[in-house]
């Protein structure tokens, strides 16, 4: 699967990206199809989105994906890091499990006897009860698909299922590794650790059948990771026969004086919002499209970006360790109506997600922040109570992070309490009033989470914009201009940048990505298109990204 580490170099992984075959079955429910009878008369590549492609664009339904190949004998363990939304997979035709919510790794294990295995994966993109985490008005358009890589990996007697590493001192280098893991029966066992290629420690440990190990240790020769100095390190654990190696960088993510503190020094995040969208790809982002992303925000002079609105890719926070991009990741949602909210299931169906979040992105130093819930209805006291268990499950995850979420009226709401970092959408001169107005309006926000007794936390502005249709200009610099996107995001950088309050900015957005198809959203988007990026879809710059980019180096982000 695409990283830029080899996770394991002990267990027999199989990468299974490539083209499968494919049919798309459409409006039939999963029950009722019999997979020996399915008639692949297609094919689809993996990882990809089978709605971004030509036969099949805009199609909802349920499609087939199958592939062959060959499995050891014992137990197989499958990861997907990512399909959208719903699916189930079967291995000869037998179902190991569901899964629900796009963009997080989930695994389904099976015993095999060895030989050549056909491995289907059936594939909804509907949306319904089957689904609850995706809803057909959020303003992007949510391509179905096997969209991330999947691998088969061939497991022994023991298995390490996780790997944690947490700093505990900057300055004497020390971490601490926690090592999940399972067994076949209680065993002891040799146990290693070893980072950069340097040995550790070695003994023998006692296993049960599953259980954690946890061991502090010192890595003297190790750099800090810094925005400016991204350096990182390789912790490689073996347990039994397996193996399973992490990258990971020496750094301290804190606040202090309503600051976001790196390695105990206030910095400001200044950046972007982001979508993985591509007309062409879907969600499916090629590393070729990710590497040229993470170059266009050092381009820019950004030193931070936020995944909107999923967890990411998993390779392209790989490439934010290595760039020194300070990452907020956040589960999935947008405007989810209170109802939505509250009704049963949907928060076990968000713990799951968050659960899947958080175990991918724990030890990729450049993540800084976790979020939930982008623009719920925190101003709701109904709604108070999964915010309440979200955040705190965020928490019992990982405490070495702050957590947030982004309020769609900081006016109203009730859940600031909750949350290490408060975090604002707003949208002057774009929604309501004008471009001269932006100013005082970021002031009454930053003044009213203080009278709410909140002045000691961070402050972010997640996100702010304007509208352009790429090339369009007129003599009056009107609304849907590039020059009005251009006034306007000027304005906003000039005010916020040496603010005494405010600690973050994140423009909305980095490039221009493809809304629902729910009527209400299409009759204010041009093109279908949410126009706000400062580069177009295609990623070609608009006049407001030069603009930017210049206040951003400006500033040294």
């Amino acid at each position: 699967m695409a990283r830029r580490f080899l996770p394991h170099v002990l267990r027999p992984v199989t990468d299974l990206d490539g083209v499968w075959d494919f049919a798309y079955l459409g409006e039939v429910e999963p029950d009722d199809v019999d997979p020996a009878a399915i008639a692949f008369d297609d094919v689809m590549a993996v990882p990809g989105c089978f709605d971004a492609t030509p036969a099949y664009a805009g199609r909802r339904g349920l499609a087939a994906y199958r592939t062959r190949v060959r499995a050891g004998a014992g137990l197989q363990r499958l990861v997907f890091e990512g399909v959208q939304h719903w699916c189930r997979v079967l291995w000869n035709g037998e179902p190991l499990r569901d899964h629900a919510g796009g963009f997080t790794r989930f695994t389904a294990e099976t015993r095999s006897e060895g030989g050549e295995v056909e491995l289907i994966v059936l594939v909804d993109n509907r949306f319904g009860e089957r689904s609850p985490l995706h809803l057909e008005h959020f303003d992007w358009y949510h391509f179905g698909g096997v969209s991330r890589s999947v691998a088969l990996h061939r497991l022994g007697p023991v298995r390490i299922d996780a790997l944690a590493i947490d700093t505990l001192s900057v300055a004497d280098r020390r971490i601490e590794v926690r090592v999940d893991y399972t067994a076949d029966a209680p065993a002891t066992v040799p146990f290693a650790l070893a980072c950069d290629g340097l040995p550790l420690l070695a003994e023998d440990v006692a296993l049960d059948t599953s259980g954690t190990l946890v061991r502090t240790v010192e890595i003297p020769w190790a750099a800090p990771w810094t925005t400016a100095d991204p350096r990182l390190s390789l912790l490689a654990a073996e347990l039994g026969g397996d193996d399973l190696r992490e990258r990971f960088g020496l750094r301290r993510i804190g606040v202090e004086d309503a600051r976001i503190t790196l390695n105990g020094e206030p910095v400001t995040l200044l950046g972007v919002n982001r979508h993985e969208l591509h007309p062409q790809f879907g969600h499916a982002q090629p590393a070729a499209l990710l590497v040229a992303d993470v170059q266009q925000l050092k381009d820019l002079g950004a030193n931070f970006v936020r995944g909107s609105h999923y967890p990411l890719d998993p390779l392209f926070l790989d490439l934010c360790d290595e760039a020194g991009l300070l990452v907020w990741e956040e589960s999935i949602g947008w405007q989810y109506p209170v109802e939505h909210l509250t009704a049963p299931g949907f928060a076990e169906a968000q713990i799951e997600h968050i659960d899947e979040m958080v175990a991918a992105g724990r030890n990729h130093p450049s993540v800084v922040l976790w979020g939930i819930l982008n623009e719920c209805p925190s101003w709701s006291e109904a709604g108070r109570p999964v915010y309440e268990r979200l955040l705190g499950r965020l928490r019992e995850l990982d405490a070495t992070r702050p957590v947030t979420y982004a309020s769609l009226n900081a006016f109203d709401d009730l859940c600031f309490d909750l949350v290490d970092v408060v975090s604002a959408n707003n949208y002057p001169g774009w929604y309501f009033g004008d471009v001269p107005g932006i100013p005082a309006q970021l002031d009454r926000i930053a003044a009213h989470v203080d009278a709410l007794g909140h002045a000691d936390k961070p402050l972010i502005v997640s996100e702010i914009g304007a509208g352009a249709v790429p090339g369009w200009n007129d003599a009056n610099g009107s609304l849907w201009t590039e020059d009005y996107q251009t006034a306007l995001l000027t304005t906003v950088v000039d005010h916020v940048v040496g603010h005494e309050r405010i600690s973050g900015l994140g423009i909305w957005v980095l490039g221009d990505f493809r809304t629902t198809e729910h009527r209400e959203m299409l009759l204010k988007r041009p093109r279908g298109v949410n126009d706000k990026g400062i580069v177009d879809e295609y990623r070609r710059p608009k006049q407001s990204f030069k603009a930017v980019r210049e206040r951003f180096r400006r500033h040294g982000a």
